[in-house]
């Protein structure tokens, strides 16, 4: 009788420094594992503030089977909650986004206000009190304009990148930005190709031409010459950056930590991450020139983004399906800022508009090279340092239940 490999199995078979093999990049038994173990365990990035500035605006955040609903309720605070209402488990809120002073269930009508206390429902039976039907609550952290949550009953500590997130992004001011353009598009693969994908830049030469015409990194690694001026350039900038009173440098990924960033230059004369390096909007939060350089940051398991001294780019990777991960992409600018006049949005967009159209049919053909019943994983190059990292950690996280 023909042994089927447990999820164990597959685990501890993974050749080091090697990609995973094919039934994780496909099984849907492992993308249900993902989900538990991953998604539902980690503090996710559900989107801008802004998105939600006055008392009784909200949004919602998809995971799967779950959406959240998060609110900006009349002390100015985020909550967030389950989309589901507690007499028969209805969704409550049926659009991306709305406001009011209450959520309203479409179903029987019962009434949350927005602090998710029960407040009205219709023929209750005697004995039953109120007070024990309110909305579950999620866990939420706003951090300098970011909202995060989990759906953890006992989420993990955030502390650590909170600090580093503050220090970093305090500068840029963003919470006091607007959305200039939000875009949802899906990628047609799993989401750990996705990861593997935007957790190196070994693809960015032969793959990314504009991307490698504004940030001098993205070659650095493929000639010696290059790599010596790119770290000449990168240390006399982070000299003058810190002389000018700005931040510079980069927080690394140690062990146990999730996330990994800092600020850096773009390449020299470059003010902002634009086509031809010059401004396309207001600057930023107490920023009074622009110093040319980005701050960026990635999480674990698959959160990005990139501030420049006058916009930001937020990328959310959610996991829809096996074979299937929804991008989300949000460009902020300054909230006084007035388009046509300021700032014009595909100037703003370009470069990761462009990126990212580049990065969807990569990971599309990635996928279904996958799929081909002759894949087998291959080595990882010395440059792809942080995707095998992050599969090694991935590996962990999956197989930790059973330790």
């Amino acid at each position: 009788m023909t042994h089927l490999p447990t999820l164990q199995d597959r685990i501890a078979r993974r050749r080091p420094g090697f990609a995973l093999e094919q039934a994780f990049y496909t099984a849907p038994e492992i993308f249900a594992h993902d989900l538990e173990r991953i998604f539902r365990r980690h503090w996710l990035l559900a989107g801008p503030s802004c998105r939600i500035r006055q008392p009784g605006q909200w949004c919602t955040y998809d995971l799967a089977n779950d959406s959240v609903i998060l609110v900006r309720v009349e002390s100015g605070e985020i909550r967030a909650f389950h989309n589901v209402c507690r007499h028969r488990g209805s969704r409550i809120c049926l659009t991306s986004d709305g406001h009011g002073s209450s959520f309203v269930c479409p179903y029987h009508a019962w009434a949350y206000d927005l602090d998710g206390k029960l407040k009205a429902a219709r023929h209750l039976p005697e004995g039953v009190e109120r007070t024990e039907f309110g909305m579950h609550p999620v866990a939420v952290r706003v951090v300098e304009g970011l909202i995060f949550v989990c759906l953890a009953d006992e989420p993990p500590d955030f502390s650590a990148v909170a600090a580093d997130l503050r220090m970093y992004l305090q500068p840029h001011g963003l919470h006091h930005t607007k959305v200039c353009r939000r875009t949802v598009e899906n990628i047609r693969a799993n989401w750990k190709v996705v990861a593997e994908n935007f957790w190196e830049c070994y693809h960015c030469a032969p793959a990314h031409p504009e991307f490698c015409s504004v940030m001098s990194y993205a070659q650095a690694a493929n000639s010696e010459r290059l790599a010596r001026e790119r770290a000449d350039f990168e240390a006399a900038w982070i000299e003058e950056t810190r002389r000018r009173g700005y931040l510079a440098g980069r927080v690394e990924r140690s062990n146990g930590a999730l996330h990994q960033g800092g600020r850096l230059p773009i390449r020299p004369g470059y003010l902002t991450q634009s086509r031809d390096g010059k401004p396309v909007a207001p600057l930023l939060g107490s920023y009074k020139e622009y110093d040319g350089g980005i701050t960026s940051f990635m999480h674990l398991p698959l959160i990005w983004y990139v501030v420049s001294n006058d916009h930001a780019l937020l990328t959310r990777f959610t996991p829809i399906a096996p074979l299937e991960t929804e991008l989300e992409l949000t460009w902020l600018v300054h909230e006084d800022a007035v388009e046509g006049q300021d700032y014009d949005p595909e100037n703003v967009c370009w470069l990761w508009r462009i990126t990212a159209e580049q990065d969807k049919s990569i990971c599309d053909n990635n996928q279904r090279g996958i799929l081909s019943s002759r894949y087998q994983p291959g080595p990882y190059a010395t440059t792809e340092r942080s995707a095998d990292e992050f599969v090694t950690w991935y590996l962990q996280e999956l197989g930790a239940q059973n330790h």
